[in-house]
């Protein structure tokens, strides 16, 4: 195998509770992902414009911005209009995921999710399958 190594894609995981946030993070990491965490709407903001993901995955229940307005104010902005937004969140319904789509989420899993899906939701997003 010759040329430069491919460099990990780059999650923007996002979810206030820190044991879903560590789970996930390991189980991305193991899977050669290269993930950021962020805990609040506010951090995820600022690091979807400094940290350059190829997705992000974003809990819609945060304790300061919730994720329908994180969504909605990543797609106004240039910078973060394309960066594929994964819905993981605690509730399932189907008023809820036409919601997230709305603000601009491309894809809406339910909590509890397992981790496989949600890498195969990533690789989808990321046109790796």
């Amino acid at each position: 195998m010759s040329g430069t190594p491919r460099t990990p894609f780059r999650v923007l995981f996002v979810d206030d509770d820190s044991a879903t946030r560590e789970g996930y993070r390991a189980f991305l990491a193991g899977c050669g992902y290269d993930v950021t965490p962020a805990a609040t709407g506010i951090e995820a903001l600022s690091l979807a414009s400094t940290s350059a993901p190829d997705v992000i995955v974003l809990d819609l229940g945060l304790p300061d911005i919730d994720g329908w307005e994180v969504a909605r104010r990543l797609r106004a902005v240039p910078g973060t209009l394309a960066i594929p937004i994964i819905a993981l969140t605690g509730s399932d319904r189907e008023q809820e995921r036409a919601s997230a789509m709305r603000a601009g989420c491309d894809r809406h899993l339910g909590k509890p999710c397992v981790p496989a899906d949600l890498v195969d939701a990533i690789r989808r997003c990321l046109k790796q399958t």
